[in-house]
């Protein structure tokens, strides 16, 4: 009995695992190679669940690291509680080529292909764990949120939705905007952000180097609405102002659905600044604005993939 016992334990060991043994639960660093460049990312997988999951790609902004953006976002406690994998992909230099062709920042002047790394990160995370990948989210803060319209842009057969933070879509990107598949929207935008102003132009802080220009963003609203054939009235509410002492409050509206059951959502913060509701501001007031404190954008976000269809690659 005992060598038939060993013999069942060596095959055990020998046996190749599965996609979902070979991440472990809990928050881990990643790197693969993407066009000769070692690139980096964090994956937290939620403990005590089993695939398929979906996956929620959360992009740090300009300057940043991946770690303070899983601190900032907090979405690994929404992730163990919904049950979805959520990534953290690294920037080279810190900042994401999103199309503004800001020649001072290397993924720009250099024209690196950001997303080719993103679906890079989906492949491997999907070899090594079970995924949804009819349900793959991109949201970000900032230059990752200007990021996340890139994605919507370019590669609508893997990302379902889109939820971009404080950040707009480059001209360049507004340009050519016409996803191949439905792509649904969630704006979460400060209509007093004094670093990526909500009616368009430069971005950068007051007196500062100008790091491009990105469309007003209705306009970019305008694009998605269009490119996913949705068409009617908007239902326009106000969010309750649970902290008035935040001096800001929330204008929510609601499109109808549109294509494939895309959906388009827009969220602006009365007064609100370069900031992610819920969460303290990460400077002074005087340099980025109020922040609200009415609502948390990561559970809103959360919230918002959810109620997304699944991506349907139909034509």
């Amino acid at each position: 009995m005992s060598r038939v016992l060993l013999i069942l334990l060596v095959c055990l060991m020998s046996a190749p695992a599965t996609a979902s043994q070979l991440l472990m639960p809990g928050s881990v660093e990643k790197t693969i190679t993407v066009d000769g460049l070692t690139r980096k990312y964090l994956v937290y997988v939620p403990k005590g669940a089993d695939g398929p999951f979906p996956l929620v790609l959360a992009f740090h902004g300009g300057g940043g690291k991946p770690i303070q953006m899983e601190r900032y976002g907090r979405f690994n406690a929404l992730a163990q509680k919904e049950k979805f994998v959520v990534a953290y992909p690294e920037a080279v230099d810190g900042n994401w080529n999103d199309g503004r062709g800001v020649q001072f920042i290397r993924a720009q002047r250099e024209n690196i292909d950001d997303v080719k790394f993103v679906r890079a990160v989906i492949r491997d995370i999907g070899k090594q764990c079970q995924l949804d990948t009819s349900r793959v989210f991109a949201t970000g803060i900032s230059n990752g949120a200007f990021i996340s319209h890139r994605l919507a842009a370019e590669a609508s057969d893997v990302i379902a939705a889109v939820a971009p933070v404080v950040g707009g879509m480059a001209p360049s990107i507004a340009k050519s905007f016409a996803p191949k598949y439905p792509v649904s929207l969630f704006v979460i935008q400060g209509d007093a952000d004094p670093l990526v102003p909500i009616h368009g132009g430069y971005v950068g802080f007051r007196g500062g180097r100008k790091r491009g220009e990105l469309v007003p963003t209705k306009d970019a609203i305008a694009k998605y609405l269009q490119a996913n054939g949705i068409t009617g009235k908007p239902n326009v509410s106000m969010l309750d102002d649970t902290d008035p002492q935040d001096e800001t409050t929330t204008e929510a509206t609601t499109h109808p659905a549109g294509r494939d059951g895309a959906r388009v959502q827009v969220y602006i913060v009365k007064n609100g600044g370069h900031t992610w509701p819920g969460r303290r501001a990460y400077l002074p007031e005087q340099l980025i604005g109020k922040t609200s404190q009415d609502f948390d954008a990561s559970q809103a976000i959360w919230e918002f993939f959810k109620s997304c269809p699944s991506r349907k690659l139909t034509e």
